[in-house]
């Protein structure tokens, strides 16, 4: 489930910045992060602390019900609710 989210994560930050019309460099200054971690990010390789989660949803304007939708639709099970 992890993957699911880190790749979904990563699109809505693609998506979102490419809407901006900016590199990844300005989208990382945007959100405050460093470049580095803003790619890893992009590319699924990580996620967000909940600050830097705060900060790109604030700054970079993401739609966070966007990005929970985009979850469900890829198969996220909220893991309190597995198996029930």
């Amino acid at each position: 489930m992890m993957n699911i989210l880190k790749m979904c994560f990563g699109k809505t930050l693609y998506f979102r910045r490419i809407e901006l019309k900016l590199n990844q460099e300005k989208m990382a200054e945007r959100c405050c992060l460093s470049p580095r971690q803003y790619i890893d990010l992009e590319n699924g390789k990580r996620l967000p602390s909940f600050k830097s989660l705060i900060n790109i949803i604030i700054n970079g304007g993401i739609d966070l019900n966007l990005f929970i939708e985009e979850i469900i639709k890829v198969g996220y099970v909220p893991e309190d609710s597995v198996g029930k």
